[in-house]
């Protein structure tokens, strides 16, 4: 074989040996390292749907936000084009163990299960289910005239998996709110429905 072609296959070999960079890995460089929550907001996605006039205006003229939030500062990097534009402090890059869960929705959210999030009122009860996971990631898909929303909450354990869902249950009774809870080993899944401008009064 000339050596020619030996070098071609070589380089073309190392090529394919990196590992594929993500999508979100330039916005993710300007995160802080120790966020306990990530999220993210597909905005050519969500553009066309009800949530989409009410994110914060300078987000609307980007094509994705991920955004960080350390307990007690919030960090977003926003690519617009080929310019990435970061409001707040930058940070040495996001965690890769939240990272790795990044779905592919409009709108997603990892959260640690240490996290506490400055949630007030009946939305406080969300951080009470956090602390009982390792992790839980929530995404969020406009339709035409509803949201879907799923969340997987993965504990430590199959028993902490069992408790979880039971007070979800719970407290979904309580405040009739609608939803389909579901358990699988250490997981727990949740399904549900809601008008947009229910979940538009989070923005």
């Amino acid at each position: 074989m000339p050596r020619s072609c030996i070098a071609i296959l070589l380089i073309t070999l190392a090529g394919c040996s990196r590992p594929p960079q993500s999508p979100l890995a330039d916005l993710a460089a300007r995160l802080p390292s120790d966020a306990i929550a990530i999220a993210g907001a597909d905005l050519d996605r969500l553009r066309s749907s009800p949530l989409f006039p009410k994110l914060p205006e300078p987000f609307r003229e980007g094509n994705y936000v991920l955004a960080a939030y350390t307990g007690k500062d919030l960090v977003t990097a926003t690519r617009s084009a080929n310019r990435i534009t970061v409001a707040g402090a930058p940070g040495q890059g996001a965690p890769a163990e939240l990272l790795q869960h990044a779905p592919n929705a409009p709108l997603w959210l990892v959260i640690r299960g240490t996290a506490t999030l400055p949630l007030a009122g009946n939305l406080a009860n969300i951080n009470r289910l956090l602390h009982q996971t390792e992790y839980t990631v929530v995404t969020a898909t406009p339709n035409a005239d509803r949201v879907d929303l799923r969340a997987e909450a993965v504990c430590r354990s199959d028993p902490e998996a069992q408790h979880l869902e039971e007070n979800i249950r719970a407290i979904a009774s309580l405040t009739r709110f609608q939803a389909e809870v579901t358990r699988e080993s250490a997981t727990v899944r949740i399904a549900a429905s809601v008008p947009p401008e229910a979940l538009a009064k989070l923005f």
